[in-house]
Formats: C-alpha cells, sequence, structure tokens
C-alpha cells in the first residue's frame, strides 16, 4: 500500500536504471518469474495497479536478462568500430600519400612529354 501511495511512483518507474539492476534485485524478484500468482490476469483480480506493477517487474526480469546476452555483443561492437575507424583513418593518410606520388608521377610524365616535343 506504501508503494501505491508514493505520489512519485510514475516517475521512479520511468526513470527506473533499468541498465544497472544490482544482482541481488534480480536473485530477489527470481521467484516471482515462475510464480503462477504473479501473473497479470491473477494479479489484476485483486488490483488492477498492482497488475500493472506486475507487468512492470515482469518486464524488467526479461529486460536484464536480454541486456545480458545483448552487452557483451555491445562492447564487441564498440570495439569493432573503434577498430574500424582507425582502420578508415590510417586508409585516408595512405590514400593521400598515393595520391602525392601519383601526382608526382603525373608531373615527372608532364615534364617528360614536354620535354619531347
Amino acid at each position: 500500500k506504501s508503494l501505491f501511495g508514493d505520489p512519485n511512483l510514475l516517475n521512479r518507474l520511468i526513470n527506473f536504471d533499468k541498465d544497472n539492476i544490482p544482482e541481488e534485485v534480480m536473485v530477489a524478484v527470481a521467484p516471482f518469474a515462475n510464480d503462477p500468482d504473479f501473473e497479470p490476469d491473477v494479479v489484476k483480480k485483486g488490483s488492477v495497479a498492482a497488475c500493472g506493477i506486475c507487468k512492470w517487474v515482469r518486464a524488467m526480469i526479461v529486460y536484464n536478462k536480454v541486456a545480458k546476452v545483448v552487452a557483451p555483443k555491445r562492447q564487441a561492437l564498440e570495439e569493432a568500430e573503434a577498430r574500424l575507424a582507425k582502420a578508415q583513418s590510417i586508409l585516408q593518410q595512405k590514400k593521400a600519400e598515393l595520391k602525392k606520388v601519383l601526382d608526382k608521377v603525373q608531373a615527372l610524365r608532364d615534364g617528360l612529354e614536354e620535354r619531347k616535343h
């Protein structure tokens, strides 16, 4: 009841740091994930507001599981993007160096052609 009496409850739920849920919290709510009495339809019979909280808790449980799978992939993507950016930077430098060489070769060819005529 104190939870539902909190005037900031909606803001607290909206702004909840779902990306940093402590493991001990997940361990504490884990039993609810498989509890047939903690299904939204069952909880709704007792309270519509509690049904909303039930859905939110279940969503956080699912989000946390998915985030644990996705987090290493995100990290790998960030590392790959960093390597790509570095490689692209080196490629741009090499292209600029190549252009200087090609321009110099063209200048030498042009000079050779002028001497022939």
